[in-house]
């Protein structure tokens, strides 16, 4: 099995060779699976994750939330000991570039406690059918997952070579409940 490290640069690699129409039929085709899904349909409270560079686009999946009038909260980072926090957003406009270059919001609060999730949008770098998956190595979504209720559903959004046979997990590594793909 290859390494975390091995399969991060992998992935990264063939996202970057992505043509921009190529992204942008993949991110399409995500989109309408993630908000006709029964994951969406059902949920309340939906935290995501901010899509940055070549990921899966979560833009247009959190302006839709919006729309629909379901509570969406995002990440914003507070440091690698405290980890993040779920932020409610009102508008896609409350965020602005954080630490990482990542849009984040631009205030700590309102805050979202983690038991309130209905549905959670987990980023990765690869996933596998059993749910592992493969993060950027700073932990903290296992970290923010570990406080959420096991109720709640953590949803990988991947491209599909994103979905590998194994990926390595270590004790600390939770799992995830499903993932949707192009």
């Amino acid at each position: 099995m290859e390494s975390k490290k091995d399969i991060r640069k992998s992935i990264k690699s063939k996202r970057a060779a992505l043509t921009n129409d190529e992204r942008e039929k993949l991110n399409k085709a995500l989109y309408e699976k993630t908000i006709n899904s029964e994951y969406y349909k059902n949920a309340n409270t939906i935290f995501a994750f901010v899509s940055y560079d070549t990921e899966v686009d979560t833009h247009s999946i959190i302006k839709k939330a919006l729309e629909d009038g379901k509570t969406v909260c995002v990440p914003k980072t507070i440091s690698m000991e405290e980890g993040m926090l779920a932020i409610k957003l009102n508008s896609f406009n409350d965020m602005a570039e954080g630490n990482y270059g990542i849009l984040e919001p631009k205030l700590t609060t309102p805050k979202i406690e983690e038991n309130l999730i209905d549905l959670a949008f987990i980023p990765g770098l690869a996933f596998d059918k059993r749910g592992g998956r493969v993060g950027y190595g700073g932990g903290f979504y296992d970290r923010f997952m570990n406080n959420m209720r096991k109720e709640a559903k953590k949803i990988g959004l991947a491209y599909s070579f994103q979905i590998l046979d194994e990926v390595p997990m270590e004790k600390h590594d939770l799992f995830i409940d499903g993932i949707i793909t192009d």
